[in-house]
Formats: C-alpha cells, structure tokens, sequence
C-alpha cells in the first residue's frame, strides 16, 4: 500500500519473506552504495541555489507550489509577480487533486472573491498547469524498475479546457458543484478523509516501524534506540519500495536491481524511493542534534515532495526544507531548485 491509498495510510511494510529475499535484497542494496564514482553525486542544497542535481531526462520544467505560495495571491501584487516569475523561467505548474484538498474552504460562501480558494482558481487558469496523482507515478515507476518515468501520468492537463470555463470549472469543483459530486469527485468528502488520514498517521508510522523491527528491517537496543542503521537502511527503504508491488514480482524487481547494479550504472532517484527517504530521515535516522516537529500532515508533504525528481523548481516549507538537506545518497541526481519562503520573496522581488 502506498502512503495514500484508498484515504489510509500503509499500517506495515510488505513481507519480503524468507532468507533468499534477504539475499536478494542485500545484493540490490550495493546497487545503492555503487562504488563507480570516487565521491558519490549527493543531493547538495543551500540558501542561495537551492537543491541542484543533473537531469535524468527531458521534460517540460514543472515547478510544484506548496500551499503557502497560493497563500501570497491574496495580494495582486504578488499573484502579478509570480506569474511573471513562471513565465519567464517558463516553468508549468504541478498540482495534485490533494493540494486542491488542502486549498478547500468550507465557508468560502462568505469568503469573498479575495479567498485564497478563488485566487487559486484563477491564477492556475491563467498559468500554464497540471494535475499529477504521485501513487500513479509511483506505480509507474514500479513497471520501469529501477528506473523512473520518462514523461509523468498527467490527470489533466487545464489547457484542454477552454480559457473562458477554465476558472470557473476549478471554482466549480472547489465548491463542490453537483455535477462534480455525482461524478465521485466529492471535495468535501475528500477534506474529511483526509483529516481522518491525518489524525492516525502518528500511529501508522509506529505500526510501519514495529512490523519493521519484527521482520528484522530495523532493530531496537534494550533502551528502544535504533542501532545497525547503515547495515539495515536499504533493507527498510526496499521494504517501502515496493509497498505498490505485488508481493510474487518482487523477486523479480530485485534481480532487474542487481542486473543493473553489475553494469556499474549509478541508481537514478525516483519519487517513490524519495517518499522512502522522507519517512527514514524524518522517523528512523532522525537528526538529534536539530529535530524535526513531528506534524500530522507529513504525510501530505511527504505525498508532494515525492514529485521532486521531476521536477525542475519546488517549493517547500522550512522543516521540509531541512529534512532534505539531509538526504545524502549515492544516486545519479537530478536537478531540482529547492525554493523556501525566503528565497521565494527574494526572486519576486526582482518581478
């Protein structure tokens, strides 16, 4: 199951099973920890550039726009100025149907046309835009193992409706409009899944990490602490790999891993491993020196983040932000300009 799946979070990672698995699973890990490169292509992030990484493939320049960043279109100021800023950079905005969840206001009835709901409507109608389901890619991804997707599942691409409905069928949709309820696309009914979602995430993760300590992906000394964390990371990050897999193909993902692995190719960073990564640095191999607030909706920005590798510009909050400075792995990059709130007041300042 993935971290998103039929509005509940996974509870345990999928048996991997008996010993040969574990042979396997070992022998793809050096895939991981390729030895092709002197110095590993690391996920390098700063202030000033952002995360720069070297593109895997080609395809159009999507930028994700957290929710903060609908935030600021209250102001027409800055709605001007970062549609200035996408033109010229020529970036298409990526969307998810969750970020249209977060954005749903109940009482938009008396919210006015200055809303954020309806600032939203509007500027991604007027900007060019996507909508992308991330477990579609992850589930992609898993037929192309180990390699990531060429060009992204697109749920919808705005230009295919007229520029004239355009804002008016996503206000449609953010108010729940009848014509979108029979359909099954029910905002409001999402919202409350959503929120139902998030109120048990804090007990998935300890299921996810209990089911990992018992299969042996994870261990625990006498005072609950995680010990072995290097030897067993693969382990654990393969065993949410492959939460979408079907159990009797996961052998079978192993050996493509391996084959891989003796050509001397480096891995190339996916969205569902980068999910894996989020949940290792943010619950297991967690920075004590400078800890991250657990939030329930990590698993919404988990979600999100997830989309990363294809994209060329994301935008994110603080602790997200430090959390990915943490990744540090032995992968071929991508390229991808990690953008905080402050570096984002900077760029539109120059529009």
């Amino acid at each position: 199951m993935s971290l998103i799946a039929s509005g509940k979070p996974t509870k345990r990672a999928p048996d991997a099973g008996e010993s040969a698995r574990f042979t396997s699973i070992f022998l793809a890990s050096s895939f991981f920890c390729s030895q092709a490169e002197s110095t590993p292509a690391h996920l390098r992030v700063t202030q000033t550039v952002g995360l720069h990484l070297t593109y895997i493939m080609k395809m159009p320049k999507y930028i994700f726009l957290d929710n903060w960043v609908y935030s600021l279109l209250t102001d027409a100021e800055n709605e001007r100025r970062l549609s200035a800023f996408l033109h010229h950079q020529g970036y298409t905005i990526l969307t998810t149907s969750l970020s249209f969840v977060e954005l749903y206001n109940p009482n938009w009835e008396n919210a006015g046309d200055k809303d954020r709901m309806n600032r939203t409507a509007h500027f991604l109608s007027k900007n060019l835009s996507v909508i992308v389901d991330p477990e579609k890619v992850w589930k992609a991804e898993i037929k192309l193992y180990p390699n990531p997707v060429s060009s992204l599942p697109i749920e919808l691409d705005l230009e295919s409706i007229s520029d004239n409905l355009r804002s008016l069928t996503l206000l449609s949709f953010l108010k729940g409009d009848n014509l979108f309820i029979q359909q099954g696309k029910n905002i409001e009914q999402w919202r409350e899944q959503y929120d139902r979602t998030k109120a048990t995430w804090f007990d998935d993760v300890e299921n996810i990490i209990e089911h990992a300590c018992q299969t042996g992906y994870l261990k625990r000394n006498k005072k609950g602490k995680f010990i072995e964390l290097q030897q067993l990371k693969e382990i654990f990050l393969f065993s949410l790999d492959f939460r979408l897999a079907e159990a009797d193909k996961i052998d079978t993902l192993l050996s493509k891993l391996v084959e891989k692995a003796k050509s001397g190719e480096m891995a190339q960073l996916t969205s569902i491993r980068l999910s894996s990564l989020c949940f290792w640095y943010s619950y297991v191999n967690i920075d004590q020196a400078n800890r991250m607030k657990r939030n329930e909706s990590d698993i919404g920005d988990f979600y999100h983040i997830s989309l990363l590798p294809y994209c060329s510009a994301f935008t994110t909050d603080g602790s997200m932000y430090r959390m990915l400075k943490r990744i540090n792995e032995p992968i071929k990059s991508t390229n991808c300009e990690v953008i905080t709130h402050q570096k984002l007041d900077k760029i539109l300042s120059k529009y």
